[in-house]
């Protein structure tokens, strides 16, 4: 999966990407209402933690240029509950990775940072400490708004 995650623009590709996905369904009949789009962070993705391939966090930073094809904005889905890319964060050299179940903390993290930059969605596993994420995330942008 890993070998596939070659990108000059990791957000510009995705993009397109939606693109040529809602322009195909459309053109089969799917009212663009009932579309939602989801990056696919961790899969064909580098999960490296940092640097120019760190293909996920690029996507989420960008997430407000992914949501918006051709002049609409669509809701999207982030699905980053539990990601290897998380677990690189905090990874020593050497040492063994982070265990998956030891990411939900960070993954309450990217709720924040999703929902702040507008998501529609976001698949987690551990929900209560991800709606409190939520809700400090409206009550930022409400008074980013003000």
């Amino acid at each position: 999966m890993y070998s596939r995650a070659v990108y000059a623009d990791v957000v510009r590709e995705v993009h397109d990407e939606l693109a040529q996905r809602i322009d195909a369904v459309t053109a089969e009949g799917v009212d663009p209402s009932m579309i939602v789009l989801d990056p696919g962070l961790g899969f064909s993705k580098n999960p490296a933690a940092r640097g120019p391939d760190a293909h996920n966090w690029q996507l989420l930073a960008g997430l407000r240029e992914l949501a918006t094809i051709g002049g609409r904005d669509f809701p999207v889905l982030v699905g980053a509950s539990r990601k290897r890319y998380l677990s690189r964060l905090f990874d020593a050299e050497g040492a063994e990775p982070r265990p998956f179940l030891e990411n939900d903390a960070a993954t309450a993290a990217i709720t924040a940072i999703s929902a702040a930059a507008g998501a529609w969605c976001v698949r987690v596993h551990r929900v209560p400490a991800n709606a409190d994420a939520v809700r400090v995330a409206a009550a930022y942008r409400a008074a980013a708004r003000s």
